[in-house]
């Protein structure tokens, strides 16, 4: 996109789903198959083991701006921070409780990290570097006229990407 990054200021109205990392391809950064031993990117066919795969964030969430709705799905290593640990980590984690511990079972894990991840996002305002402006509204659209051009479209949730999350200065 020849626009570069948009910044969007909304405040988190709920998660979209509760899958918050994903293997990913090292090169490409596509969603990698994990069959058995091996993992593959259907995109640009590297290939490797399983247990080295490395994960990335992918934090899908629906957001207001005024009256406006969007869909943003957060991708990569910005969520760092928020989490405290690399999504590679946090799967590492969850991995190797679950072999030690008897006492949460993987979906007691899932539920409890949804849980915190509802308690810091929902409600909170966000400042979010969106990449897909230009693609969703054409190349001309601007962080300023972007969502005065689009007021009549009220209803419609817009999905957008965002390769940056910060929050607002208070």
């Amino acid at each position: 996109m020849n626009g570069g990054r948009r910044f969007l200021l909304a405040s988190v109205l709920a998660l979209q789903n509760s899958s918050f990392i994903y293997p990913s391809c090292q090169k490409c950064f596509s969603r990698l198959i994990l069959v058995s031993k091996r993992s593959n990117c259907p995109k640009c066919g590297s290939t490797g083991k399983a247990e080295n795969a490395s994960y990335r964030y992918k934090l899908s969430l629906k957001v207001a701006e005024s009256s406006k709705l969007f869909g943003i799905t957060v991708f990569g290593s910005c969520l760092d921070a928020f989490f405290g640990l690399t999504a590679t980590a946090l799967h590492r984690y969850i991995q190797d409780h679950n072999e030690i511990s008897e006492t949460l079972d993987s979906d007691a894990i899932q539920n409890l990290l949804t849980k915190a991840v509802e308690i810091c996002f929902i409600g909170q305002s966000f400042i979010f570097g969106v990449t897909n402006f230009g693609n969703q509204y054409g190349r001309g659209s601007d962080s300023n006229n972007f969502l005065k051009q689009h007021s009549d479209h009220k209803r419609e949730v817009r999905a957008l990407i965002a390769c940056q999350i910060v929050l607002p200065d208070p």
